[in-house]
């Protein structure tokens, strides 16, 4: 397997940690700061921080990912640079990929390339103005700590840094890793049940994505088993014509886990458990 540089998983997480030790701290104002000076400041920064540290990386050789974004496609890849994404990480190992060091190790390589700036981590996802630089300055401004921090969690979040809320960032909040896993999801369940990937993608939008990869990696979740996500996509496919909200697609997965108590939908195919949760959504 090839050893792919990324940062020590226990190195990241005490280096997004530090930052959020205290809200609205001089560190964390510093490390806003860091993060819209220029470019050799904040990778000074970060090898000060992070890459000096004794065994702060692990493995050997950079995964090199040399497309130039723009901040607005950073934050919303279209469908084609979707695509780019999924043909240069798609041959890399799931156990690598799984990683929040891999991928941050990833975007500190972009930056450095200049295929991102490091504003771009602080962007709003909502915000049409709020760009990243806006976002930062907004909140050196600001005596509020609360800004401070959250701008802070947004930075690390982007970065897939573990320390605003865990492994759940792989799937949820970075850029980059995000659109992978939605692929990956999308690839597997497409060899799996009658629908063609394309479907699968219309079907996992940002919002219905959002939401089932927010479920899934919770302790009581059974969609990450093929039959049960495979009824899911199928029944949201059924369903496309009068689109169900995101709440109530949530209250149907924590129901689905609910019911697999004494009923194991796992184990059955995935028509079946379309028509089980068909009857569940009409019961909600």
């Amino acid at each position: 397997m090839p050893e792919y540089k990324k940062f020590e998983e226990k190195a990241w997480m005490d280096f997004g940690k530090s930052l959020l030790e205290e809200k609205g701290s001089e560190k964390t104002k510093t490390f806003l700061w860091i993060c819209k000076s220029k470019k050799n400041d904040f990778l000074d920064y970060m090898d000060e921080h992070l890459l000096s540290r004794e065994n702060s990386t692990t493995g050997k050789d950079h995964m090199l990912f040399e497309h130039r974004f723009t901040e607005r496609e950073f934050l919303h890849p279209p469908r084609d640079t979707q695509q780019i994404i999924w043909n240069t990480f798609r041959e890399v190992p799931d156990e690598i990929l799984y990683s929040g060091g891999f991928w941050g190790c990833v975007i500190l390589k972009m930056i450095e390339g200049g295929y991102i700036k490091q504003e771009y981590l602080a962007a709003k996802l909502n915000g049409v103005t709020e760009t990243g630089n806006y976002a930062i300055d907004e909140a050196l401004k600001s005596s509020d700590e609360t800004m401070i921090d959250k701008c802070a969690r947004r930075i690390l979040r982007s970065m897939c840094n573990p320390a605003p809320r865990g492994k759940r960032i792989l799937f949820n909040d970075c850029h980059l890793s995000k659109v992978y896993w939605r692929w990956h999801w999308s690839h597997k369940m497409s060899e799996f049940i009658d629908l063609e990937l394309e479907q699968i993608l219309e079907i996992l939008d940002e919002n219905y994505y959002a939401t089932f990869s927010e479920k899934m990696h919770t302790g009581k979740s059974y969609i990450s088993y093929r039959n049960v996500l495979g009824g899911l996509l199928l029944f949201l496919d059924q369903a496309k014509t009068k689109k169900i909200t995101n709440t109530k697609l949530g209250n149907i997965i924590d129901k689905l886990s609910y019911l697999s108590a004494w009923k194991a939908i796992e184990e059955q195919r995935p028509n079946l458990n379309q028509q089980e949760i068909k009857e569940i959504s009409v019961n909600l």
